[in-house]
């Protein structure tokens, strides 16, 4: 116990006197604070984003026992609700299992729309996460009834922005798509569903789709080919080792996808029956298993490998900001010799001297880490608007002890260096009034090595900026085989109009009709997927 009060009695020593310096050179600390500010800033910012799409598991009781339950390899293949309830009915893997679906919520009861992310889900989706309610309850599978007057569930999130945090809201209505449900309960803080980068606001029954979902009546008997619109996770039985999930499910699969096709046949959205060979590739279709334990994101696939690249050009500015402080320490140690000679001729080591210099070091980085941590915040949630995600950016440990990490390594590589050829000192040539040459060197000086360094980086930074650029412009640039100029594209969602499905082909022609007769539009025209164009 003594031996560790002495090693922190020197730990303070060491920081007041690295205090006092940094304060006696005022513009050297800001320079140094700044760069290492913006350099550990970017580095946390960018990994906040890759632990909150990536590495984040979800708040849920032993998250490393979920499965993603797909159809082979294609993950963008959803499950139909007959194929849906097929699959839970037989398998034998998991203790529990759910099916769910994203859908755009409309809150308002008129004028102009309220949308909000909200999701169907089946009875078990709470039960086998392991999500409890703070209120009420969550969905059962009592709620999950074929005609059920549907049930929902908020977020905690949402019903503090939308409610306060009243208690009294249980037991009202919220208006969805203009059906009136009833609240039944809000969930525990920090759970808004299984994808990550879409939050989900309001949880309903599945079953409520046929009543919410506006121009989907047979949603729930419907098996449409050749994707579907449900995505399914299940958590392991006790025992079961997620190696012999897939084999099991494989099995499956035959049976499974012959008694959809027996049940519902296949058809397209617009009723449209299929050939003999849709019906054969459907019947070849299997089931693979993959960990879920950090939910399902769309982000991992699109921005993931985009994300990368961003934390190693982060990376390689922090350490060019490394250099650069580095450089400075190099020029500040000049000015020190005098300083540094005297205390070691009164009986200072060298050791105990480039612990100092050190503690100087780490506490820069420490403060820039700080302020970076700043930067960082306001970094992360900018890049997350770009992104159109919804993501959970608050600091918690795993972020902290990154940028904790960075600060100390940072510290060390720019401070051992400089500490290292500070000390490197003759005691008396340093103390003659016009000493040169006090430290010891080679022809190749360390501080021309560093700006060699600082140059080399900078240089790999332009170029792959430029190759960015270049690609970009050619994007925008590219000739896409039609005219894009002077064109306005407009998004209408009938199944909020509460028009019938039938109706939707002549609602379509009447706007296209009132259009036209718009006067300066040239022409206009409809389409289900919108081909790439600088449209505003």
């Amino acid at each position: 116990m003594h031996t560790v009060l002495i090693v922190l009695d020197a730990v303070f020593q060491d920081l007041r006197y690295a205090l006092r310096a940094l304060r006696r050179s005022p513009g050297f600390a800001a320079a140094a604070i700044l760069s290492l500010a913006l350099g550990i800033g970017a580095n946390t910012a960018i990994f906040s984003l890759i632990d909150a799409a990536i590495l984040k598991s979800l708040p849920v009781p032993h998250p490393e026992e979920l499965l993603q339950v797909m159809m082979g390899t294609q993950s963008y293949v959803g499950y139909t609700n007959p194929t849906w309830e097929h699959l839970r009915d037989r398998q034998d893997v998991f203790s529990g299992i759910f099916a769910y679906g994203r859908w755009g919520f409309n809150l308002a009861s008129g004028g102009e729309a309220r949308p909000v992310n909200g999701v169907y889900a089946s009875g078990q989706y709470f039960d086998t996460l392991g999500v409890h309610a703070v209120l009420g309850r969550t969905l059962e599978p009592a709620d999950d009834t074929r005609g059920c007057a549907g049930s929902a569930v908020l977020s905690y999130g949402f019903w503090q922005r939308e409610y306060g945090g009243r208690a009294g809201v249980l037991g009202k209505t919220i208006s969805i798509d203009r059906h009136p449900i009833r609240i039944v309960g809000v969930t525990e803080p920090g759970f808004t569903g299984t994808e990550v980068g879409a939050a989900a606001d309001v949880m309903a029954p599945l079953c409520a789709v046929t009543l919410i979902g506006s121009g989907y009546p047979r949603m729930l008997d419907t098996n449409f080919y050749p994707v579907g619109w449900l995505q399914v996770i299940g958590r392991l039985k006790s025992g079961v080792p997620a190696s012999q999930a897939t084999p099991r499910l494989k099995a499956l699969a035959p049976q499974i996808y012959q008694a959809t096709l027996d049940d519902s046949g296949l058809t397209r959205e617009d009723g449209r029956q299929l050939g003999p060979q849709d019906r054969d590739r459907y019947l070849q279709r299997t089931f693979d298993t993959y960990p879920a334990a950090n939910g399902i994101s769309w982000l991992r696939r699109e921005y993931g490998q985009a994300l990368m690249v961003l934390m190693t050009m982060v990376g390689v500015v922090l350490l060019i900001a490394c250099a650069n402080v580095a450089n400075l320490l190099l020029a500040r140690g000049a000015s020190r010799q005098r300083e540094i000679a005297i205390r070691m001729a009164v009986g200072g080591g060298r050791g105990r001297l480039m612990r100092q210099l050190l503690t100087e070091s780490l506490l820069l980085s420490g403060i820039g880490a700080a302020l970076g941590v700043l930067f960082a915040e306001w970094g992360a949630r900018l890049l997350a608007r770009f992104l159109d995600a919804s993501l959970d950016l608050a600091l918690d440990l795993r972020v902290l002890a990154f940028t904790a990490s960075v600060a100390i390594l940072t510290g060390l590589l720019f401070g051992i260096a400089p500490a290292w050829r500070g000390t490197r000192v003759d005691p008396q040539s340093a103390m003659k009034a016009h000493a040169r040459g006090a430290i010891e060197g080679t022809k190749l000086g360390l501080g021309q090595v560093l700006v060699m360094a600082q140059i080399a980086l900078s240089l790999l930074l332009v170029v792959g900026a430029g190759l960015m650029l270049s690609t970009f412009w050619k994007l925008i640039s590219l000739d896409a085989g039609f005219e894009s100029g002077h064109v306005l594209l407009v998004t209408a969602d009938l199944s909020s109009g509460h028009y019938p499905r039938e109706r939707w082909s002549a609602v379509y022609r009447e706007m296209l009709d009132q259009l036209r007769a718009i006067p300066g539009v040239r022409s206009a025209s409809v389409s289900y997927i919108t081909p790439v164009c600088h449209c505003r």
